[in-house]
């Protein structure tokens, strides 16, 4: 692996910015990794090797959060994680990355934006929904499987129930621990992870751990409100720019 001012300016950011979302502090401010490694290699190994790197900073997130995750929330999601993950494995082929990122990018600002300018009583939880629980699971193991951003679709679903904060973040993350570990077998059968990309992963591993403890201080340091506040923001400004990167293509 070559090393040089490019790849550490884009490649650093992108893990420690997977690992501070991991810990679910703007999980979906990690859109930008993807597209920051790409600058330096291509789209497939990218998220190859972006893949064994998650993993681990899943195991660290599920040890500071294993106590605090909502146990009915998680049957739902998982079960439609599984099938999105299944549908993006038979259709990764015929699906172009500009296409699937500009989808997430949609479903975020509009989800956002109804929050931030239609949406009169901000801060009520709205009732647990297994139709809308279902559905944006299946798309968020979709968009995990094709371009590593199921963030986006579980939040559409997560946010709006208001949980505590703690209980939030470790339902993601036990969420997204099962989601990667299913992915691991496929990509390694897709022949998309090998040895080469596997170094490199091993290489930048200690990167995603520093940001998972990064991101785990901030989450118990910050108010509640001002906690959900930050994450529909990133959110917003993540699903523009998306708009913003297909438009001008």
């Amino acid at each position: 692996m070559e090393l040089d001012l490019l790849y550490l300016i884009t490649v650093v950011p992108a893990i420690l910015l997977f690992g501070i979302s991991k810990a679910g502090l703007g999980g979906s401010v990690a859109l930008v990794s993807i597209p920051l490694m790409t600058i330096v290699m291509p789209f497939v190994e990218a998220l190859a090797i972006t893949l064994p790197i998650l993993i681990l900073a899943d195991f660290v997130a599920v040890y500071k959060f294993r106590k605090e995750f909502d146990f009915q929330i998680l049957k739902l999601i998982l079960s439609g994680a599984f099938i999105g993950i299944i549908i993006g494995a038979l259709t990764f082929k015929y699906f172009s990355e500009d296409v699937l990122k500009l989808l997430v990018g949609l479903m975020g600002f509009s989800f956002t934006f109804h929050y931030f300018f239609l949406k009169k009583d901000k801060y009520q939880a709205i009732p647990n929904s297994k139709g809308k629980g279902g559905f944006f699971s299946i798309i968020s193991g979709f968009t995990s499987f094709c371009v590593h951003a199921g963030g986006t679709p579980l939040s559409v679903y997560l946010l709006p129930l208001r949980l505590e904060k703690s209980k939030y973040v470790g339902t993601r993350v036990l969420y997204f621990t099962f989601v990667n570990l299913v992915k691991l077998p496929i990509y390694i059968y897709l022949s998309m992870i090998n040895l080469n990309n596997l170094k490199i992963s091993f290489f930048l591993m200690p990167l995603v751990v520093i940001g998972v403890l990064i991101g785990y201080y901030l989450v118990k340091v910050i108010e509640e409100k001002l906690f959900y506040n930050i994450i529909y923001i990133l959110i917003f400004l993540s699903s523009s720019k998306l708009i913003f990167d297909f438009i001008n293509l």
